[in-house]
């Protein structure tokens, strides 16, 4: 689900933003090159800060949805090198 959230931001925000940079035209050709970057800078780390959170947020959860069978595997090795399984 957060995985879904971040493609959507990138979608709906991200890309827009990258398009209308790219509309801006050449770099070498633009009159004013600062005031194109003060319109697309802050948004653009605004929506880069919220996919940053909403990956973090994704991964933290499928760390602990794996939490079972990391510790099942951790058990399953410390009993296949011990003596007791021979």
């Amino acid at each position: 689900m957060l995985y879904a959230a971040v493609l959507l931001v990138t979608t709906a925000a991200n890309i827009p933003l990258n398009d209308a940079l790219a509309a801006a035209g050449n770099p070498a050709r633009i009159a004013d090159p600062a005031a194109v970057r003060e319109r697309f800078e802050d948004p653009w780390v605004v929506w880069n800060v919220v996919r940053l959170v909403l990956s973090t947020a994704a991964l933290a959860c499928l760390w602990r949805a794996t939490a079972p069978v990391r510790q099942t595997s951790a058990y399953l090795v410390s009993a296949a090198g011990s003596s007791a399984s021979r």
